[in-house]
């Protein structure tokens, strides 16, 4: 692993997105919008993290699906596929238009986040 510029900015802006959910969700659990777009940019930013600190080139998107193809795949199971395609297709729409609420209540698309950030700390480990 290398550390390199901006890693520090990434998960102090990851840690805000995060917290910003936890108190939206705290405070009014109806704003689906709001918290599911907070943990999408959680999500994405522990994602550039961890492509930096591997050296991972990595394109600008907010498809979380196209990043987690460049992490290792033997860890991945179809359920965190989908959790990430969910959650990318919410945050987006959700900023646009109408859209139905995800499958997921706020309180559990916030413990799936925090699972799948962890997830993500250990997708190198042995590959």
């Amino acid at each position: 692993m290398v550390q390199s510029e901006g890693i520090e900015i990434l998960e102090r802006r990851a840690a805000e997105d995060l917290w910003i959910a936890e108190m939206i969700l705290d405070n009014n659990d109806e704003l689906m919008a709001q918290i599911c777009f907070h943990l999408q940019q959680f999500i994405k930013k522990r994602m550039e993290v961890g492509l930096r600190e591997r050296l991972v080139k990595y394109p600008k998107t907010h498809d979380l699906s196209v990043l987690l193809d460049l992490f290792p795949q033997e860890k991945i199971s179809e359920t965190d596929k989908e959790f990430v395609q969910i959650l990318s297709k919410y945050a987006a729409e959700s900023r646009y238009e109408l859209c139905t609420d995800p499958p997921w209540s706020g309180r559990q698309m916030l413990e799936k986040a925090k699972k799948f950030a962890e997830l993500i700390e250990t997708l190198w480990d042995d590959a």
